[in-house]
C-alpha cells in the first residue's frame, strides 16, 4: 500500500507535464477550423501564409487580399463550382505583368462563407497517404468570412512565387440569404474516386502590350469626297499640302489622285506614294504611329523630292520606285488600312 501511494503522485505529475507540453499545439481537427488573419504586407506578419505548420505547403508570404482585380492578360483559368447540377460560384486565376490574382465568386445569390485554398506544385498539395484525400486543414489559405458575407473574394500572389505552371485546389462554402449552406469543390481533376475534392492546373498568360498608334483617314476620305475640306497642316497656304518639297493645293492634289490610270501600267508608285503620304499628313494629330512608320514616311518623301513636280499629265510618266522605296510605300499603305479612323 505504501508503494502504491508513492507511485500515484508520480503518475499525476506525468499526466500534468504531458498536458502542459501539448498546450498551444493544434490537433488536426483544431487546425482545420482555424481562420487566418489577412496579411497586410508586413514581412514579420504571422497571418494567412503561416497558417500551415508545414512551410512547404504555404503559398507565399507576400500574398495579399485585394478588393479590385486589374485587367488581366490573355484568358484567365476559370472553373465553376457546381453540385448536383446547381451552380454556386466560380474561381478565376489570371495574371497581369507582375502578379497572379485568384478570385472566388458566388453566383445566383450565393455568397462566400469560407475559403480553403492551395496554389503551387502539384506534388506539394497536402494529402493523406492512405487514400490520397486532401488535408484541408493543411491548406495554406483558410478564410472564415463573416456577415455581411461577400460575393467576391480575391488574393494577389507574385508571379515569381508561383511560376508559369502550377496547381490550384480550392474548397468554398457558400451561403444564401435564407441561411442555406453548401460546401463545394470546383471542376477539375479528382483526388480519388470516392469524393468530389478536386484540383486543376493553371498556366501563366502572355501579356501583349497594345500600343495606341492612332489612326489615319484614307484616300477616299481626303480625295474622293468633294465636300471634304483640308486642314492647314504644313503647306505654304491654308489648305495646301507639302509633299516631296512641293506645295500642292487641294484641287491640284485631287486632280492627281483622280487622273485616269488607263494610260499607266497599273497605279504608278509615285501616285501611291503621294496619296499615302498626303493621307498621313492631313490626318495630322490623329496619327501617333511608330518609329517604323515615320522612317518609311521619310524614305518615301525623300524619293518624291527627287522627282519633278507632279501634275495630272505627268503622273504616269514617273519612274518606278527603287525596291526599298516600294517596300516602304507598301508598309505605309498597310498601316493606313490597319489603323483606319
Amino acid at each position: 500500500m505504501k508503494s502504491v501511494n508513492r507511485v500515484l503522485p508520480a503518475i499525476i505529475a506525468f499526466v500534468i507535464v504531458s498536458a502542459l507540453s501539448h498546450c498551444g499545439k493544434d490537433s488536426q481537427a483544431d487546425f482545420s477550423s482555424r481562420s487566418s488573419s489577412l496579411y497586410t504586407g508586413d514581412g514579420s506578419s504571422l497571418g494567412r501564409n503561416h497558417l500551415s505548420n508545414n512551410a512547404g505547403y504555404r503559398i507565399i508570404l507576400n500574398s495579399i487580399a485585394v478588393d479590385v482585380v486589374p485587367l488581366l492578360c490573355g484568358t484567365p483559368n476559370s472553373k465553376n463550382f457546381t453540385k448536383t447540377g446547381i451552380a454556386y460560384g466560380q474561381i478565376n486565376v489570371g495574371n497581369d505583368a507582375s502578379d497572379f490574382y485568384i478570385t472566388v465568386s458566388g453566383v445566383g445569390g450565393w455568397m462566400l462563407k469560407e475559403i480553403k485554398l492551395y496554389a503551387g506544385e502539384e506534388i506539394d498539395i497536402p494529402v493523406n497517404q492512405g487514400n490520397n484525400a486532401p488535408q484541408i486543414g493543411q491548406y495554406p489559405v483558410s478564410e472564415n468570412l463573416i456577415a455581411p458575407y461577400p460575393s467576391v473574394w480575391s488574393i494577389k500572389v507574385a508571379k515569381s512565387d508561383l511560376g508559369e505552371n502550377f496547381w490550384v485546389s480550392c474548397r468554398a462554402t457558400f451561403i444564401n440569404a435564407g441561411g442555406s449552406v453548401q460546401t463545394v469543390w470546383p471542376e477539375g481533376d479528382l483526388f480519388n474516386t470516392v469524393s468530389t475534392a478536386s484540383k486543376f492546373q493553371c498556366e501563366q498568360q502572355d501579356c501583349i502590350v497594345v500600343v495606341d498608334e492612332g489612326c489615319a483617314y484614307g484616300q477616299g476620305y481626303w480625295f474622293g469626297n468633294g465636300n471634304q475640306s483640308w486642314p492647314d497642316v504644313n503647306g505654304a497656304n491654308n489648305g495646301d499640302i507639302t509633299i516631296g518639297g512641293e506645295n500642292y493645293t487641294r484641287d491640284e492634289a485631287r486632280a492627281l489622285w483622280s487622273s485616269n490610270n488607263g494610260n499607266c501600267q497599273g497605279i504608278p508608285d509615285a501616285k501611291k506614294a503621294f496619296a499615302f503620304v498626303v493621307s498621313i499628313k492631313l490626318s495630322d494629330s490623329n496619327v501617333i504611329g511608330n518609329s517604323g512608320l515615320w522612317d518609311d514616311i521619310a524614305i518615301v518623301d525623300s524619293w518624291l523630292e527627287s522627282l519633278d513636280r507632279f501634275t495630272d499629265l505627268n503622273i504616269c510618266d514617273q519612274p518606278q520606285a527603287p525596291t526599298a522605296v516600294k517596300d516602304a510605300i507598301a508598309r505605309i499603305g498597310d498601316w493606313i488600312s490597319g489603323h483606319s479612323c
